[in-house]
């Protein structure tokens, strides 16, 4: 009904634990080598880089077996569930600028994705009020919004009320619709928000062209 629904205590505590862990070594050897001057300081890259890592575990495994968010979203696809390839590893780092970290209003159907397909974010640690994601309750059902550059074009002249999910503790399960507009709330001064954003869809619905380039399992 209103494009989005938070469930909590999703994954168990220990995978959560284990795989935040893994994360937070990853990211801290390649903070202490870009402050040697010995790697670029990219954190979004590095996200990129460590996730190619995670996806080689049995971690890996066991999040994307998940019987609860299966289920989950069975309940929405039906029983032909298929994730599509390439998830997302977010790191917001307080006060970071990167407009890839840090983006305003928009829907997700901008990058390619088809309207059948859900989004999944996994937290895998607590927000706080200042570095969640906002929603706008309902604006799904406007349909396609233009985007450019991460935001909303002007020239669609719409406006909507948005809503800090800023109640997400690690382990929960945030799942939106494509055409939901939603925005990064913005970065901690303190705290650090890892989360991973997954994409789900039905075999028995169409997949859009980038959908097909990125299989699915």
């Amino acid at each position: 009904k209103e494009g989005y629904v938070l469930y909590q205590n999703v994954y168990d505590s220990k995978l959560i634990e284990d795989s935040r862990k893994f994360f937070f070594e990853k990211y801290n050897k390649l903070l202490a080598l870009s402050k040697k001057g010995e790697f670029p300081s990219d954190v979004n890259g590095w996200a990129v880089a460590i996730l190619d890592k995670f996806v080689t575990t049995d971690l890996y495994k066991q999040f994307t077996s998940n019987k609860n968010s299966v289920k989950i979203m069975k309940q929405y696809l039906g029983p032909d569930v298929a994730l599509l390839g390439y998830d997302a590893l977010w790191i917001n780092i307080p006060k970071d600028k990167d407009p890839v970290l840090l983006k305003g209003l928009h829907t997700d159907a901008w990058t390619g994705t088809s309207v059948n397909t859900i989004f999944a974010k996994t937290f895998f640690t607590d927000v706080d009020e200042y570095n969640s994601m906002s929603v706008c309750p309902g604006s799904h059902l406007q349909g396609m919004i233009p985007v450019r550059n991460r935001a909303i074009d002007s020239s669609a002249n719409v406006q909507f009320e948005s809503l800090n999910i800023n109640n997400a503790k690690a382990g929960d399960f945030l799942i939106w619709h494509a055409l939901l507009v939603h925005s990064t709330t913005g970065h901690s001064n303190q705290n650090i928000r890892m989360s991973v954003t997954a994409r789900y869809t039905s075999t028995e619905t169409a997949f859009s062209f980038q959908e097909r380039s990125l299989g699915y399992r």
